[in-house]
C-alpha cells in the first residue's frame, strides 16, 4: 500500500501526478529520460527525476537499475492488470534493454582498450622528434654510403698521425740496426783474405739497398 505523500509545493505535487497518471495509463518501463521525451516537455527534466525519487519513496511506483540507467514503472497494485499482449511487449522491451546494456558495456571495453593503446603509444611531437633523429641519421650513411662508392677512403687526422709516428720509429729502427750489422760485419772481416762482398754471397746476407729518405708514399 502506497505511503502518505509528504507535503511540499503546489508545483512538485502536480508534476508528481502528471508522472503518475502517465505511468497507470502507459503501464510500461521507462526511463527519466523516456518520460521527458515522451511528456514532450511539459516538465523539465530536472523536475521528471525528482518526481519518480519522490513517487519511489511513496511507494506509487518501483524502480530496477540496469547498468547506470533506472528504469520505472508503476506498481501493480495501482495499474490495470495487464493483457498477456502487454506482458510479451514488456518483456520485449526488457530483453531490449538488457541487450543495449550488453552492447554498451562492449564498446566501452573497446574505447577502454583504445585508450590504453594510445596512452602508450607516442605523442605527435615525440614522434616528430624521433623522425628527424632518423632522418639525420640517415644522411649520415648516405654521406658515407657515397664516399664508398666513390672509392675514396676516408682516414682520420688522428690516424694519419699515428702512421706517421709508427712509420719515423721503424726508420729509426731500421737504420739503427742496419749500423749495427755493419759495423759487425766489418768487424769479423777485416782481417778475412777473401773479400767480404764476396763472402757476403756466399753466406746468403742480402743487404737493404732501399733509400729510406724517399717517402715510399709520394706515388700513391
Amino acid at each position: 500500500m502506497a505511503k502518505a505523500k509528504k507535503s511540499g509545493a503546489n508545483g512538485e505535487e502536480k508534476d508528481e501526478q502528471t508522472v503518475l497518471q502517465y505511468l497507470k495509463r502507459t503501464n510500461r518501463p521507462y526511463s527519466t529520460t523516456d518520460i521527458f521525451n515522451n511528456l514532450h516537455g511539459a516538465i523539465g527534466k530536472t523536475a521528471v527525476q525528482k518526481a519518480l525519487n519522490n513517487l519511489v519513496e511513496q511507494q506509487e511506483i518501483s524502480t530496477k537499475a540496469y547498468g547506470k540507467q533506472s528504469i520505472y514503472v508503476v506498481t501493480q497494485d495501482q495499474a490495470e492488470a495487464a493483457s498477456p499482449e502487454e506482458l510479451e511487449k514488456l518483456d520485449q522491451v526488457i530483453e531490449g534493454l538488457k541487450t543495449e546494456v550488453t552492447g554498451l558495456k562492449d564498446a566501452s571495453r573497446q574505447l577502454q582498450s583504445s585508450l590504453a593503446g594510445l596512452k602508450n603509444s607516442l605523442t605527435t611531437k615525440e614522434i616528430q622528434e624521433r623522425l628527424a633523429k632518423l632522418r639525420e641519421a640517415n644522411a649520415g650513411y648516405e654521406a658515407r654510403l657515397d664516399t664508398l662508392r666513390s672509392g675514396t677512403r676516408q682516414v682520420s687526422i688522428d690516424d694519419m698521425r699515428k702512421i706517421n709516428a709508427d712509420y719515423d720509429y721503424v726508420c729509426k729502427m731500421w737504420r739503427a740496426r742496419r749500423k749495427l750489422f755493419k759495423e759487425m760485419f766489418d768487424t769479423i772481416t777485416e782481417n778475412m783474405p777473401q773479400d767480404p762482398k764476396q763472402f757476403r754471397a756466399d753466406i746468403g746476407i742480402e743487404e737493404d739497398d732501399v733509400d729510406i729518405s724517399v717517402d715510399p708514399l709520394a706515388t700513391i
